[in-house]
């Protein structure tokens, strides 16, 4: 069997290599997605969301849409 390094330790293999997704990074895309779609869509009853995500931003947009528009409009969304 390999040499198994303790946890927390890199292998020696990967020193000074970036393996993986750097710390801190992360991608809101689907979030932005969801809030855009539920403002766009916030006075249509009959539109299904397309995620459980969506779903809260619409009802969130619905009782709130001229915060919501402000706020996605600080943002750089829309």
């Amino acid at each position: 069997m390999g040499y198994r390094p303790p946890k927390g330790v890199r292998p020696p293999q990967f020193e000074g290599k970036r393996t993986g997704r750097p710390k801190g990074s992360r991608n809101w895309a689907a979030g932005w997605r969801d809030a855009v779609w539920g403002f766009e869509h916030a006075d249509d009853a009959g539109a299904v969301p397309p995620t459980a995500g969506a779903a809260i931003w619409r009802a969130f947009a619905a009782d709130y849409f001229w915060e919501v528009q402000d706020w996605l409009e600080s943002q750089g969304v829309i």
